[in-house]
């Protein structure tokens, strides 16, 4: 499957899941588009080559009662673990100043044979990234995820509910949408 292509499953779900949640009134969430450069062939007008112009930020971005959100969504074929090749150190980056200036920040990362969706909060990712640049391992194991992350699941007409593990009060909403 294409690099492109990874993921895209996720990434479906998570637009889903925010195309509801604004309908409902719960949180205003975007993805974030990445702005390329692109090379033509003068003469047929066809793209010859492509590339991201500079490194993004994270891939959804918004806000839920006053809280900023930020976070990517990972996907991996792995079956006990996650690599941690699969997050960049922009996004890291990123996701601690969005934290340190008071929003929430996390990844959703979903386990494709298991059929699993964790929330790993950025303090928790933190842990493993430092342990990985000190020589430790580079991923995270799944065993992992099922004792410390939350199980993001379908509720509330959500197939995603990952608002639920933000902190963030939507409850006084309940009657919207």
């Amino acid at each position: 499957m294409a690099q492109g292509k990874r993921g895209q499953a996720l990434e479906n779900a998570v637009n889903y899941t925010n195309k509801i949640y604004r309908n409902k009134k719960w949180a205003l969430v975007d993805k974030v588009p990445t702005p390329w450069t692109v090379h033509y062939d003068k003469r047929t007008k066809r793209v010859i080559r492509a590339f991201p112009k500079e490194k993004g930020t994270v891939d959804f971005i918004g806000i839920s009662n006053g809280r900023s959100i930020a976070f990517d969504a990972k996907s991996t074929k792995e079956r006990t673990r996650f690599p941690l090749n699969n997050i960049k150190q922009h996004q890291v980056d990123y996701l601690l100043q969005h934290s340190e200036q008071g929003g929430i920040s996390f990844f959703i990362v979903h386990f494709e044979k298991h059929q699993e969706t964790y929330f790993l909060r950025i303090d928790q990712l933190i842990h493993w990234w430092e342990l990985q640049k000190e020589g430790g391992r580079r991923s995270i194991p799944h065993k992992w995820f099922k004792l410390n992350c939350d199980l993001i699941r379908a509720e509330r007409g959500v197939p995603l509910n990952y608002l639920a593990y933000c902190n963030v009060d939507f409850k006084a909403k309940k009657g919207s949408g």
